[in-house]
């Protein structure tokens, strides 16, 4: 309930830490924890900015849980703005598809969590093959 506490606790005294360390994942969660945060604050633009840098994070380790895991929390920040451009929502539902079919390679529980999600939102994946 403490927000703006934990806003600056992450961001004043756990980056620089992982930073200095060079802890490049534990640095990636930190941010994903920031952009949580900022979303749940109604930042939305600083809160999609942190993901992304997180997703790219994730592509450099080659962390294919932690990508599907941004991926579907970056589609569904894309569908908190509003009004909900058509463009946001194909690039939520092209990230959701490539998180689930991720989650479903790995045989992960995940994957039916990102296939309600989709269901949810109206959405659905052309079959990969």
């Amino acid at each position: 309930g403490q927000l703006d506490e934990a806003l600056r606790i992450r961001q004043q005294e756990e980056l620089p830490v992982y930073e200095r360390l060079g802890d490049v994942r534990s640095k990636a969660v930190t941010m994903g924890q920031i952009a949580d945060i900022l979303q749940s604050r109604g930042q939305l633009d600083e809160a999609l900015s942190t993901q992304e840098n997180v997703l790219k994070i994730c592509e450099q380790l080659n962390d294919t849980q932690g990508l599907l895991v941004t991926k579907t929390k970056i589609a569904m920040l894309l569908m908190e703005f509003k009004p909900p451009y058509r463009s946001r929502r194909l690039e939520a539902n092209q990230l959701l598809c490539e998180a689930l079919h991720a989650a479903q390679q790995m045989r992960i529980p995940e994957a039916e969590q990102i296939a309600d999600i989709l269901r949810g939102y109206g959405m659905g994946c052309l079959e990969q093959d």
